[in-house]
């Protein structure tokens, strides 16, 4: 209640104080963590896809993470998708409004054609977003895998509506009250890292600690690869890019050459 009189070095500790408190809440829902990773690796081994369906922060933190599976793990732009309620528009500007359509939300997952093979992850921090419940509702009459994403662990959800597994955690109150783009945004962020990033792990996208499905579009990545390729095979580093060099920059290909 003191934010605005804080000394400004008082103010800063806060914040941060508030934002180390977050992992440890989110360690309370590890076992529905687990089930939604897991859910989400055996979607993309059988073809499926994952979406993420938010409003404002929710929702671009979504297309964010979509965005990175591409150059981290080499995977297909269809395979991990952001939808945000407004479209493109709302990734820099509010779209008033936009959040409080269901009818949108269920047309963003009809024309994207989800299955039973597909994992949607709706993304709301009240859990109260019409936007998120539209998406969701169409995807579990789909039968596709409906997961949410919400920091309100009081929300009641009517049966017919549940998704297949809510993680709920509660963050108490935001320092700025009400601006969900500080604490919950924050263990967005942290949660969607969880699901994309140990889900390509168990899809084979990742040897050891290593990104072998990187894709190498400059220079800075093409070294990154050519270390990689030495790291796995411990040739030096001029064979390593030659390997690379003859297998189109495809890091798994250069490995299975050298140690042909």
């Amino acid at each position: 209640m003191q934010l605005d009189r804080m000394p400004l070095e008082k103010a800063i500790r806060l914040m941060l104080g508030e934002d180390a408190r977050i992992p440890q809440k989110l360690l309370g829902e590890v076992g529905k963590i687990e089930i939604v990773t897991d859910a989400i690796a055996r979607a993309f081994r059988r073809g499926g896809r994952l979406f993420y369906v938010g409003a404002g922060t929710s929702g671009r933190l979504g297309v964010l993470d979509a965005s990175e599976c591409p150059p981290t793990f080499r995977s297909p732009a269809k395979m991990v998708q952001g939808i945000i309620a407004g479209g493109e528009s709302a990734l820099q500007n509010s779209v008033e409004g936009a959040e409080d359509d269901v009818g949108a939300g269920a047309r963003e997952i009809q024309s994207r054609g989800v299955n039973r093979r597909d994992v949607v992850v709706g993304i709301a921090a009240s859990g109260t977003t019409p936007f998120v419940w539209g998406a969701l509702r169409e995807a579990k009459l789909r039968k596709a895998t409906t997961v949410l994403v919400c920091f309100n662990p009081y929300l009641k959800i009517p049966k017919e509506y549940r998704p297949t597994i809510v993680i709920a955690p509660n963050l108490g109150p935001e320092l700025l009250t009400g601006s969900t783009r500080l604490k919950a945004g924050t263990a967005t962020k942290l949660l969607l890292n969880i699901f994309s990033t140990l889900a390509m792990v168990k899809t084979g996208k990742v040897i050891g600690n290593l990104m072998v499905d990187l894709n190498p579009a400059n220079v800075k990545l093409r070294d990154r690869a050519a270390r990689i390729v030495q790291e796995l095979t411990k040739a030096d580093y001029a064979s390593a890019r030659e390997a690379l060099e003859r297998n189109g920059w495809v890091i798994k290909k250069a490995v299975a050459r050298l140690k042909r």
